[in-house]
């Protein structure tokens, strides 16, 4: 009995490893074969995300005068107070 146990036990174990070997190597493939898109992606997020922070400096820079900006702000909420 105990035998058998201990047979189905090494069975078992030997299954979830099998399966566990042959998802690595289907993920490591997977991994292999879209390589060079991800690469082209990457490249694609990283040129984005420069153009948008020297966008959004531009913007900070050319934003307008401060004073501009609270009085438009103190008028918003002037008006949210009237109503």
């Amino acid at each position: 009995m105990i035998g058998n146990a201990v047979i189905l036990m090494f069975v078992g174990m030997s299954v979830v490893f099998v399966f566990l070997v042959l998802l690595n190597l289907a993920m490591s493939l997977l991994a292999y074969c879209t390589h060079e898109h991800t690469r082209r992606e990457e490249v694609v997020l990283t040129e984005e995300e420069l153009a948008r922070r020297s966008e959004k400096k531009k913007s900070i820079d050319t934003g307008g005068d401060i004073g501009t900006q609270s009085a438009v702000i103190s008028a918003t909420v002037h008006a949210f107070r009237s109503t």
